[in-house]
């Protein structure tokens, strides 16, 4: 039968702490890590050609509308922290000083890590690069529609 040891009685490792070295050298040399999905970066919205999705009325209900219209004003107000390079986390804070997100009290708000999530993730706006050096819409026709009514200049999407 196998013995049992307590912890105590292993005797400690030498090389446990230059293992600690070697790990501490490591996260110091490592490059920062973003949470942005690579290829995202802002277009301007006049080379994105019109789509199908132009006016509230090209919503299926006002509630859809009014929620990705707030969406896109609080984009608007993420922009200069994300042109300064602010993370998901930095918006996880401020839905935790606006009891948003996943800090609302009573019922789901959409906060503001969700939008950085929306236009920075993996359901980013998607746009086809044509020749004339316009885009066409792959995927965000609705953000894009109140993305130029809420009077963005430039919108993040994946450029495919």
């Amino acid at each position: 039968m196998d013995e049992l040891y307590t912890r105590d009685q292993f005797e400690p490792v030498e090389s446990q702490a230059t293992d600690k070295e070697v790990l501490e050298s490591r996260l110091q040399d490592a490059a920062p890590v973003s949470d942005r999905t690579p290829g995202i970066s802002n277009v301007e919205l006049s080379q994105i050609n019109p789509t199908d999705i132009q006016s509230a009325s090209d919503f299926a209900n006002p509630e859809q509308y009014a929620g990705m219209r707030r969406e896109a004003e609080m984009l608007k107000q993420m922009e200069p922290s994300l042109n300064q390079g602010a993370d998901v986390e930095t918006f996880h804070q401020w839905d935790q000083v606006n009891q948003i997100g996943h800090y609302t009290p009573d019922g789901y708000v959409r906060g503001y890590a969700d939008v950085y999530h929306s236009y920075h993730g993996d359901e980013a706006v998607a746009l086809s690069g044509k020749g004339d050096g316009t885009y066409d819409v792959i995927n965000g026709r609705h953000r894009i529609a109140v993305a130029r009514e809420a009077g963005l200049q430039k919108i993040p999407a994946k450029i495919l």
